[in-house]
């Protein structure tokens, strides 16, 4: 592993374990998590609505993988694209603002309202029952969360009344924003989180269908749907609310990942601007990473219908996202850009203004907007983020609302994680746009019930094997050692040059003698990946030589037959 590498990889350790500190809640002895794991994302589910940010957790992502640009070898076996994700409930009690959020540290607390207390305040001992419960197609009682799925916190079966699986997999766990003793551990919106607290509990299910292939043959692959349950069991209204989902993206360089919203395909995410030939190690291809709203909550429409928990409602209508506000980082940053720090700010991003309570200004156009970043990065159009950099802390917050919630009254979103991956960084924009369009476009019974593989129509070059390795310039001449070995019976030898020269490349035995010529010819300056196969030869140790000009390299290979 070369030296840049090294450095890079300690650096996004040390940068990964300092946010681990930096954002660690104190409220982590209630958390238990689960992963729901049965296509290509891999995302660690907490009973707070959250990922679990200690190692290992996060979401990965399978399908993208980092590899050493001159071994050609994997470097991980996936990789991570999103830190952190919380919903958020903004509303009004007697027309003072109330804000429960989730920005890696939250107000939540684990299990539902019980007799008009939060769970882990009226009946503790129950703590391990507020968990998070996790089902498969094909579970039974042998699996505990399935013989004690918790039908008396909120958790849905089927009309036999066993546990309700949607998809291929499903996770459900509830949690409250009616604990005040979770406030010593919030330290954002102080000295006013007393104003977080909100008699409401959310009930979120997450499922997702099996499956590992690519987009352009099946999208369920590369998909995990979350549906929020938002129940008012206070005995108070809340007017004017809003529900805000806060994420915190990182992939690829963690700190290149600056956000964006297409208010068309109602996706909020963010991409990689940069250059990756300034690395030494090379992606398969840059991503997008987003979240896509497909059922907003359901208000008052004459004449129109909405969707709510599947079902159609006459007279109501899906209320769309109806603001977006992009964070730079998580550090003291300059507006617009920053993330929420009290209730009052968070309320005006709700709103769309900035959360200093001013307008939210297009740069290109000089007029007032509630959508910030809602240009387009391929065409370079519009308010695009105007840096190529970010902060670790990058993410966004989006809200839909308002609407009212009466005692007793529930409210349902789905939102679905929705990465994508191109050719460049700008195919994976156009692509996951398409498959947000694609999602909102397919019945809801279809997405949650439904086997049929839906795919997008694009031409993919993206597998490792395919990528045209003459193109990557390396800064000097190097051999790197075969992969597998040992070996049986084929290897790959990948070298690369800087410039122009006459190259042979032969194998030769344990005595010395050459038994077969890979390369003898001249090669443009790239990084060139051959094949070897031993067809004819017999177990052993044997030594492969590169020469070019001056300059010669031999390598140790094992074949077992």
């Amino acid at each position: 592993m070369n030296k840049l590498l090294i450095i890079f990889f300690t650096l996004l350790i040390v940068s990964s374990s300092f946010g681990q500190i930096k954002k660690s809640n104190g409220y982590y002895r209630f958390y238990l998590s689960k992963n729901i794991d049965i296509n290509q994302i891999d995302a660690v589910l907490t009973n707070l609505g959250q990922l679990n940010h200690k190692s290992p957790g996060w979401a990965i992502w399978k399908a993208i993988n980092y590899r050493d640009y001159l071994t050609g070898r994997n470097l991980n076996n996936g990789n991570v694209i999103v830190y952190d994700q919380g919903i958020w409930l903004l509303g009004k009690i007697n027309n003072v603002k109330h804000a429960a959020v989730a920005e890696w540290q939250t107000t939540f607390s684990p299990g539902s309202i019980i007799n008009n207390q939060p769970a882990m305040l009226y009946n503790p001992s129950d703590s391990m029952k507020y968990g998070i419960y996790k089902i498969t197609k094909g579970d039974n009682n042998d699996n505990p969360d399935y013989a004690n799925w918790p039908v008396e916190f909120g958790a849905p079966i089927d009309n036999l009344g066993k546990p309700l699986i949607k998809g291929d997999q499903t996770l459900w766990t509830v949690f409250n924003s009616a604990d005040t003793s979770t406030l010593k551990y919030f330290s954002w919106f102080k000295p006013n989180n007393e104003r977080n607290i909100l008699p409401i509990e959310i009930q979120q299910l997450a499922f997702a269908r099996k499956g590992n292939k690519k987009d352009n043959e099946d999208i369920f692959s590369n998909t995990v749907f979350f549906e929020y349950t938002i129940i008012n069991k206070g005995n108070v209204n809340i007017d004017s609310a809003f529900i805000g989902f806060w994420t915190d993206i990182d992939f690829q360089n963690f700190s290149l990942n600056p956000p964006g919203v297409d208010t068309a395909a109602q996706v909020g995410y963010c991409w990689y601007n940069g250059d990756e030939s300034s690395y030494h190690f090379i992606h398969r291809a840059s991503p997008a990473i987003g979240y896509t709203l497909l059922y907003g909550p359901s208000v008052p429409a004459q004449g129109e219908n909405s969707i709510y928990k599947g079902r159609k409602l006459n007279n109501n209508k899906n209320l769309p996202m109806t603001s977006f506000h992009g964070i730079w980082d998580d550090m003291t940053i300059p507006l617009p850009f920053d993330m929420a720090a009290s209730v009052d700010s968070a309320w005006n991003m709700a709103l769309g203004l900035q959360s200093n309570g001013q307008p939210n200004i297009d740069p290109t156009t000089s007029k007032e907007t509630k959508f910030q970043v809602s240009g387009d990065p391929i065409t370079n159009t519009g308010w695009v983020f105007p840096k190529n950099f970010t902060g670790g802390g990058a993410g966004f917050v989006f809200f839909t609302g308002p609407f009212n919630l009466a005692p007793q009254d529930t409210q349902w979103v789905m939102i679905a994680l929705t990465p994508a991956m191109g050719n460049d960084q700008f195919e994976s924009i156009k692509i996951l746009r398409d498959k947000a369009n694609l999602l909102r476009s397919i019945p809801y019974d279809s997405l949650a019930y439904g086997t049929t593989p839906y795919k997008l129509n694009y031409v993919d070059t993206t597998n490792i094997d395919d990528v045209v390795e003459s193109e990557i310039i390396p800064n000097k001449l190097e051999l790197s050692q075969n992969f597998p070995n040992p070996f049986n019976p084929e290897t790959t030898i990948i070298f690369g040059i800087q410039k122009q020269n006459y190259i042979t490349l032969k194998i030769y035995d344990v005595l010395g003698r050459e038994v077969k010529t890979l390369v003898s010819e001249y090669k443009n300056a790239g990084t060139y990946r051959i094949h070897f196969n031993s067809k004819g030869l017999s177990s052993g140790i044997y030594f492969y030589r590169l020469t070019a000009g001056d300059f010669s390299e031999i390598k140790k290979m094992v074949l077992l037959r």
